[in-house]
């Protein structure tokens, strides 16, 4: 996953907790990889969290 630039994610919570996080590749308007991570050692590295809001 590249770690320069922003990409689309899915944060999963239990209990409150960061349990996992999905993460998507995009190139050209097409999903080209999917990345799941629920190594809490990695999961320590979310910064931030944008709520999804309808448009």
């Amino acid at each position: 996953m590249r770690s320069a630039q922003r990409q689309p994610a899915l944060v999963f919570r239990l209990d409150g907790e960061i349990d996992g996080v999905m993460a998507f590749r995009v190139d050209k308007d097409r999903i080209t990889g999917l990345y799941f991570v629920r190594n809490p050692h990695k999961l320590t590295r979310i910064e931030s969290e944008t709520p999804l809001t309808l448009r």
